[in-house]
């Protein structure tokens, strides 16, 4: 690899394990406005509720409750938001290994299940960290880390940009695969709140507790079932901080009780969210 290349992966291996000091020191005036200068600036980047939760629901005809009357089966899943891109991109470049889940030793996830990189950036990314894809391929390595059960990250990353193509970061969209237990984004509870607002959760979409069913048994917050420490258990039930929850729903599929709801407030939810992102990146220029 490249002399850059190789200092950048070594950097990212070695201060990996620290990214949560290092999170909070974006919330010192000077050094966290060079931090979200260097590295986060301009991100717009989407987490996406897990397809198996809807299907889930779908299946079992549970209550998504929606302000608009629409056909369960005919609801989309948020799959389709990653897929519209990778059909539309006419570059796909898929990374050989999840820099997160290799640098923190990954046990219960699959560590070979990389990134997806998509847009004119992706032919500056040194070739030995991945490989040039079609669309075909792209998809199904989707469907692989869906299976996996990994929650999909959608946008604008320029982290990403700088690490891995140094190009501008209007030309690389970044579509991650993450576990709840090495996600570079487990630091949002300790990044300051103008660099984690810029990681959100789906338009149209958010997470509700029945108290009436919640036993406050703490399956929620056991496992790093949230990876951003959203919910907490308050007078033996549970409670969701809407400032830091991301909407990726694993709360809601791990609750015995069904206490735990995704609720669609708008059907539109994949336009809205396409609509979002597509200006970030140029996914089909030259």
């Amino acid at each position: 690899m490249g002399f850059r290349t190789i200092l950048s992966m070594k950097l990212i291996k070695r201060t990996f394990n620290k990214r949560f000091f290092l999170a909070k020191l974006t919330n010192f005036p000077v050094i966290g406005h060079a931090i979200e200068f260097a590295f986060f600036e301009d991100d717009d980047i989407i987490i996406l509720p897990k397809d198996s939760v809807i299907e889930k629901n779908q299946k079992k005809n549970k209550v998504i409750k929606i302000d608009l009357s629409f056909e369960p089966e005919a609801m989309v899943l948020p799959s389709q938001i990653i897929e519209h891109f990778i059909r539309e991109s006419r570059y796909h470049f898929i990374m050989n290994h999840c820099i997160c889940r290799e640098a923190n030793g990954c046990k219960d996830y699959p560590q070979d299940l990389g990134c997806i990189f998509l847009g004119r950036g992706v032919l500056k990314i040194d070739r030995r960290l991945g490989r040039l894809v079609t669309m075909e391929e792209a998809l199904a390595h989707l469907e692989k880390c869906r299976k996996a059960g990994l929650v999909h990250l959608v946008g604008r990353n320029k982290i990403d940009s700088v690490v891995f193509s140094n190009t501008p970061k209007e030309e690389l969209l970044s579509i991650c695969s993450c576990c709840p237990c090495c996600c570079l984004w487990r630091m949002i509870p300790q990044l300051s709140k103008k660099i984690s607002d810029t990681v959100t959760k789906m338009p149209g979409i958010r997470i509700e507790i029945d108290e009436d069913l919640c036993k406050g048994c703490g399956a929620c917050i056991k496992n790093d079932v949230c990876f951003v420490d959203a919910i907490s258990l308050e007078d033996g039930s549970a409670r969701i901080r809407e400032d830091l929850c991301k909407g990726c729903a694993r709360c809601v599929e791990f609750c015995p009780n069904s206490a735990i709801k995704l609720i669609i407030e708008d059907r539109n939810f994949i336009e809205a969210s396409i609509k979002r992102i597509a200006p970030l990146v140029d996914i089909e220029s030259e």
